[in-house]
């Protein structure tokens, strides 16, 4: 069967996006030019002086010339290290120990096929982009562990998967922080705002609550907007998927289930059971063994540090456990070579990611990223505008800037010293200035290349179909950043102008003094 991906319309902006795209180089390609950039960038860089002066510490940020005989050995010696940098390389490996035995051995294709084949479209929509939404709670494992489920669900259900792998990293990417459940983020996020807040006020204390009425709205309005956009703009736009018969050897062209894989779901369902009880046990209690030793939490504690192993080994477990009773595996070299298999899909993301891995490098070494953060900052502090309309430049600016620099973490360890007392000044809360860095931050992350796990989900998507290229993914994710851009916007109007808490006790105003 010929495999094609159909596009209903390719006329209009999105088609014009993807047809240019399209016509890009191959991401390997594209992430060596991009390192050439940078590496010229340095150069003028350098030469023309650019440079800024951190607001805090006084340290002056100069661009560090990659041509320098310095810089020219610093790339050869540091390759190496580079490529290891990559977390999301890493990280993949982790979460693939688990998920190429939670495939391979046809225990995804059995659970979907038997919970999931006769349940309604707009159900399993809403379904999935809810549970996309909420998975900011889990750090970024959302972004590797959704788009290839959500693809195998779709494909089981008739639907086209490449459609379920941009639902599923859209909704992700640009949902980003808006789960209703306190997470890592909060913690990290909200601890760095503190810090920043400090400067004006070496007393004030920012719960990991402040923002937790809005993103909880979010939670509920975010899901639906991507329900919006799935059904009615990227499947339509993507058409009929008719698959090969080496995609549909990974997913059995059967829809009913046998005997022999209930068994094996029954074993994964027992199999599953302990394996949480066990981790309970070794989270839950006082001292337990995932709690952090220094204050006994579970956010800062060995549990969230290792939240991928965690959800690699249940998928590992549940996956031996439905082989060995679904008698599709018979002894520990099948295990291994399904594992093995699972790996191999991985070849040319590690390809793209051992340049990927320079060209973050790079931009740490040169302070390109550093110095437009600062730079931005002042800016925004120098144009005198009304404060909502500076809270939507803080949130633009920050979207743009993710192209730079897709770190949350770094981007606003370098914003903040300047954001933070500014709109402090202005009287405005620590709790409104990071919620509006953090929504620039969610709604680019969908389309900027940079994103570490961009590049995934193109390799994901190629196990689809071979020739997809980005500028189809990126003209598919575009709506939904622009849609979620809106939503946030709207959302972030209401609260403000009705004086709505963005979460228990924390207001929109900061008192001075």
């Amino acid at each position: 069967m010929p495999e094609t991906l159909e596009t209903k319309k390719n006329g209009g902006f999105l088609g014009a996006i993807e047809r240019v795209g399209n016509k890009l180089p191959h991401p390997v390609l594209l992430f060596v030019y991009f390192c050439a950039a940078v590496i010229l960038l340095s150069f003028l860089g350098a030469l023309l002086g650019w440079s800024a002066v951190h607001p805090v510490d006084g340290t002056v940020y100069k661009v560090f010339n990659l041509l320098s005989k310095e810089g020219i050995a610093k790339m050869f010696t540091q390759f190496s290290a580079n490529i290891k940098s990559f977390s999301a390389l890493i990280d993949q490996f982790v979460i693939l120990l688990g998920l190429s035995v939670l495939e391979g051995t046809g225990l995804a294709s059995s659970f979907l096929r038997k919970y999931f084949i006769k349940m309604p479209k707009k159900a399993l929509t809403l379904a999935v982009t809810f549970i996309a939404v909420a998975s900011s709670c889990a750090s970024d494992a959302g972004f590797m562990i959704l788009p290839p489920l959500v693809a195998m669900l779709f494909m089981a259900t008739g639907r086209n998967p490449i459609a379920g792998i941009i639902a599923a990293y859209g909704s992700v990417a640009a949902g980003f922080c808006s789960s209703p459940i306190i997470s890592i983020v909060e913690a990290v996020g909200f601890g760095n705002t503190q810090t920043c807040a400090q400067i004006i006020d070496p007393d004030i204390i920012l719960p990991v609550t402040g923002n937790y009425f809005f993103t909880l709205a979010c939670s509920v309005v975010l899901p639906l907007v991507s329900f919006f956009v799935t059904l009615r703009i990227v499947e339509p736009r993507l058409g009929k998927y008719e698959p090969t018969e080496e995609v549909l050897a990974t997913m059995g062209e059967r829809p009913e289930v046998t005997e022999a894989e209930n068994k094996g779901l029954k074993a994964a369902g027992i199999a599953l059971l302990i394996y949480v009880v066990v981790i309970a046990l070794m989270t839950f209690p006082k001292n337990a063994i995932l709690r952090s030793a220094t204050d006994g939490s579970i956010l800062n504690g060995p549990f969230m540090s290792s939240i991928l192993l965690i959800i690699s080994g249940a998928f590992f477990v549940v996956g031996v456990a439905y082989g060995f009773k679904a008698q599709v595996v018979h002894n520990h070299k099948d295990v291994i070579k399904i594992m093995t298999n699972g790996f191999s899909t991985l070849a040319g993301y590690i390809l793209v990611a051992i340049f990927a891995g320079q060209l973050s490098q790079y931009f740490s070494w040169t302070n390109l990223g550093i110095i437009s953060a600062i730079n931005g900052a002042n800016w925004l502090q120098s144009i005198g505008v009304p404060t909502f309309v500076l809270f939507v430049f803080l949130m633009v600016f920050t979207c743009l800037l993710n192209f730079l620099m897709p770190s949350h973490a770094a981007k606003l360890a370098f914003m903040g010293p300047v954001l933070v007392p500014l709109f402090m000044m202005l009287g405005v809360s620590p709790n409104a200035t990071y919620l509006a860095y953090r929504i620039g931050d969610s709604v680019s992350n969908a389309i900027t290349p940079m994103m570490a796990y961009f590049v995934l989900i193109l390799s994901y998507a190629q196990k689809y179909k071979k020739d997809i290229g980005m500028g189809t993914l990126i003209a598919n994710l575009l709506p939904y950043s622009l849609f979620y851009f809106v939503a946030y916007l709207v959302l972030f109007a209401i609260f403000y102008f009705c004086g709505i808490p963005l979460g228990p006790g924390a207001g929109w105003a900061y008192v001075i003094g």
